[in-house]
């Protein structure tokens, strides 16, 4: 599957099939406020209430598929059709993490071989057992033909996120990963949403090949 943002901020663009152009989902981030029940509201003062965004994501139908509740970075609640999750936790799998100074691999819940890679300027999914790459997110890049390069100024690509289907993870959930992954991996290498510096070492050396090369860790 190949979905095209429209716009640069993942957390508010619409996503369209790139091929007809036709409408695949919606994606909307709004800010608000929550105020901590265990105080007293007369005595409680504005520094005590937490702002906090929440994403929803929306089908072709204008039908609410998934949300994701933010304070900050940090998702404090998940739903993806009917099922809620606690935190990121919940959306990914407990077995060992892939660590590394530039790279951070991080286990899908619905199969223990396949890890999100994430570097500073990529990020794939990757099957480790197989050593190919089942999904990546081309930033800032211009689609030719069956290949993506990337844009010669910032304004001028799109971002494009490139998956194939897995039978035991529906549309929705992996939507819901790599957004969670994507804001992971800014934050961990300090990235700016609509930073273009790209890394001559990382462009050239592709994220499926340092799978087989990096330790497994705990996070």
């Amino acid at each position: 599957m190949l979905l095209k943002f429209l716009k640069s901020d993942i957390l508010n663009s619409t996503l369209v099939y790139p091929e007809t152009g036709a409408l695949g989902y919606t994606i909307l981030t709004r800010s608000h406020f929550i105020r901590n029940n265990d105080k007293d509201s007369d005595t409680e003062s504005e520094d005590e209430n937490g702002e906090t965004r929440r994403t929803t994501i929306y089908n072709k139908l204008g039908e609410v598929i998934a949300e994701i509740g933010w304070r900050g970075k940090q998702p404090i609640e998940i739903v993806i059709n009917k099922e809620k999750i606690v935190g990121a936790k919940g959306m990914f799998g407990c077995s060992s993490a892939i660590l590394s100074h530039n790279v951070l691999g991080i286990p899908t819940r619905f199969d223990t071989e396949y890890f999100w890679m994430a570097a500073p300027d990529a990020l794939t999914l990757l099957d480790y057992d197989s050593n190919q790459t089942k999904g990546a997110f081309h930033t800032n890049s211009m689609r030719v033909g069956e290949r993506f390069i990337a844009a010669p100024i910032p304004s001028l690509g799109h971002d494009y996120l490139e998956f194939e289907m897995h039978p035991l993870a529906s549309t929705e959930e992996l939507l819901v990963s790599f957004i969670l992954m994507e804001v992971l991996r800014r934050s961990r290498f300090n990235l700016h949403a609509d930073s273009s510096d790209r890394s001559k070492l990382w462009r050239s050396t592709p994220l499926v090949n340092w799978g087989r090369r990096l330790r497994r860790g705990s996070i």
